[in-house]
Parts: C-alpha cells; sequence; structure tokens
C-alpha cells in the first residue's frame, strides 16, 4: 500500500516480484486521511500518477465520484500486504493491519532511522503485529529486540532498498556550469517528542538570499520535507505558505521538488539539511553534505548509528557556517571527502542487493512454513 511518492521505497521490490512467476504485484495507493479532504486528494492523485508514470500496476483506493473506497479483502483478496508506513490514524482505519489478521504483512520502514524515539522506530502497534519486517542494518535489528514488545521476533535484517539507487554511482555530470545544492528542511517546526530536527524557520529568508546572491554560481533545491507544507499551514497560514513555496519556482537557479528525489540526489552537488533519513541516504553518494542546528542536544535525538553519520557532516550554528560550505561547494573544496569514504565503506555498505534478500526471505518462508524467525 503506497502513501507518498516520497516514502515508496519498495521500486527495486516490485521489479523483482514482476520478474518471478511466483508473484503477482498490484500496488495500492492509499489516501493520507488525516490532513483534510483536499490534501488527501492531492497526495492520493499525485502518489498514482509517479507510480503509474513508471509504468507499474497501479490502483487507486478512493475512488472520488463516487466517494468509495476499495474493499481490500474481498475486491483484491491478497495474500500479502506490504505496509510503506506504521503510523495509525495516517490511512483510514479500514485498510490498518488489526483489519488482516489472517494476511501475511510485510514492513519496510520508510527511512534508515537515525533517532532515540525507539517507540516510533520499532515500537509501534503495526512494528509488532507484522509477520515480517525488514530491518536497515544490524544495529537496527538488534534495537527491535531490545525496545519492541515482541523482542523483535519478526524483524530480518536485509538492508534498506531505499538506497539500492545510490550504490555504484558513477559521477554524474551535468550540463550547467552552476552547482546544485539542495536545502531539505524537516516538518519539526515545533517539537514531537524529543525530535526537533527544524532549522526552516531560522532560515527560510536566508536560503532566498544565497540564491540571489550566487545566481551565476548555483541552482538551489527546495526538497522540503512532505509534511512541512501542512505544518506551516497551521502557523503561518496556506497563502503565506503558498505564496513562500512558490517563490522557488520563480528563478532560473531555483526550484522546488516535492516528489521522489533518487534522480534530485544523483544531479545534485552538495545538500544543506536537517532530516532525519538524509542524514543517512545521502552519505551513500558521497557528496558534501551539511547539517545545520538549531541549539538543541543531537545526543538527545539521535542515537548511535545517527551520530556516527552526523560526524561525517558539515556542521552549521550560523548564517556564516552554510554560506562558507557554499563558497566550498562552488570552489570543489571537500576536507571530509576521505573521512566519508571510509565511513561508507566500512559501516554503511550492505550484504548483497536488499530488494533480492527480502524476496528470498519472503519465499524461503513461505516454503517452510515459518511464522517468525529470530
Amino acid at each position: 500500500m503506497a502513501l507518498f511518492e516520497e516514502i515508496w521505497k519498495y521500486d527495486n521490490v516490485y521489479r523483482l516480484m514482476t520478474a518471478n512467476p511466483r508473484f503477482e504485484a498490484l500496488i495500492m495507493v492509499c489516501p493520507i486521511v488525516n490532513y483534510g479532504k483536499e490534501n488527501m486528494i492531492k497526495r492520493m492523485n499525485a502518489c498514482y500518477d509517479a507510480l503509474k508514470n513508471k509504468g507499474y500496476n497501479v490502483i487507486r483506493a478512493y475512488n472520488e465520484e463516487f466517494n468509495s473506497y476499495i474493499d481490500l479483502k474481498k475486491d483484491l483478496s491478497p495474500d500479502i500486504i506490504f505496509y510503506t508506513s506504521p503510523y495509525k490514524g495516517l490511512i483510514d482505519e479500514r485498510y490498518y493491519i488489526t483489519k488482516f489478521k489472517k494476511k501475511l504483512t510485510v514492513y519496510v520502514p520508510y527511512f534508515m532511522n537515525s533517532n532515540k524515539d525507539y517507540k516510533m522506530s520499532c515500537n509501534l502497534e503495526l512494528h509488532n503485529l507484522v509477520w515480517r519486517r525488514y530491518s536497515e542494518t544490524e544495529y537496527h535489528r538488534l534495537l527491535s529486540v531490545r525496545y519492541a514488545k515482541n523482542k523483535g521476533i519478526n524483524v530480518v535484517n536485509t538492508g534498506y532498498p531505499g538506497i539500492e539507487p545510490f550504490l555504484h554511482l558513477k559521477n554524474h555530470n551535468t550540463k550547467t556550469t552552476r552547482k546544485r545544492i539542495i536545502w531539505a528542511p524537516h516538518h519539526t517546526i515545533e517539537p514531537v517528542g524529543i525530535i526537533f530536527y527544524s532549522c526552516f524557520l531560522k532560515y527560510y529568508d536566508f536560503f532566498l538570499e544565497m540564491a540571489e546572491k550566487y545566481k551565476k554560481e548555483v541552482h538551489f533545491v527546495f526538497k522540503p520535507h512532505p509534511l512541512l507544507r501542512n505544518k506551516l499551514y497551521g502557523l503561518w497560514g496556506k497563502e503565506r505558505t503558498d505564496a513562500y513555496y512558490h517563490l522557488w519556482e520563480q528563478s532560473e537557479n531555483m526550484s522546488l521538488n516535492e516528489g521522489d528525489y533518487v534522480d534530485l540526489f544523483t544531479e545534485s552537488d552538495a545538500m544543506i539539511h536537517d532530516s532525519a533519513s538524509f542524514i543517512v541516504e545521502y552519505l551513500y553518494l558521497n557528496k558534501p553534505v551539511m547539517r545545520t542546528l538549531n541549539g538543541e542536544g543531537l545526543e538527545i535525538m539521535y542515537n548511535t548509528f545517527g551520530l556516527q553519520c552526523i560526524h561525517q557532516h558539515y556542521l552549521a550554528s550560523t548564517e556564516q557556517d552554510v554560506e562558507q560550505f557554499i563558497r566550498n561547494v562552488i570552489c570543489g573544496v571537500d576536507p571530509m571527502k576521505e573521512q566519508r569514504s571510509r565511513f561508507i565503506n566500512e559501516s554503511l555498505m550492505p550484504k548483497g542487493s536488499p530488494s533480492q534478500n527480502i524476496i528470498d526471505d519472503i519465499l524461503d518462508s513461505i516454503d517452510n512454513q515459518i511464522l517468525y524467525r529470530n
């Protein structure tokens, strides 16, 4: 079940299934129901269009014309259901895991977890109920063993399929003389539990200034978290928020990206962010990357794995720090490159293909009637 295009991490799993006669793969796009109907329709159609454009076998769970939902059990009767998000209340209750206790259910995290909120990362209801939960690394599997109610009995370490497009990439030469720098702000403009990543309110005007100052040297891409717009609606109002987003589409050296980011990452030269998943994912490209700081202690929010990844970042406490990073990217100065290379090779590379590992485990488990595996 797909939700946002941005958190769809099953591309290669889907392709492997369609190539295997033992599977018949179908993607059902479920609408997000917790931010109103207008947002629900917009997000569902955007995700549907993105997956349809990839040539995938995809349907919408909700029919806008008839105001009706697909009955998953009666209309489709799947044998295996893949979830893309663990959060209850995000999709309509009729598609939540508790309605499918007799089905084989699978969850792959939509990001490589780097934070200390262990309930949200490995001990929600869905985490404990799914038949299979495939972990990003052995470190993450052991977090489930320690913090999940079911002691991680359903967790198998396969590696994270979301990073496969970034493995073994050759240098990508863009046709423009400008450097492409991504700015990716998180949605936590207000704290969510212990999580308070966002520096958006500190830098939203500054990045517009940088885009104007370095318009000949840099193309800036605004890549906000998919929930940031809705959070800003509550703080700024819809008119001001939409106007700000629109600003990023008004200049030849600025752009807005709210969709899939594989090509964006591949074609970029550097990134500045305060994200969670990008702390890990962007490292695989071994390009300069900066984490902006808002004064909150990183050791309070990030787990050991996350802190190790942050140590491969340039850090910014001030606007001057950010601008110096931009200048270094323009000049090709990257003193942390060798350090990042070692960390990637020693700590981040998966064993084999994560997607193939997932397919192999599913088939092996079914063939051998394995319910759980330690």
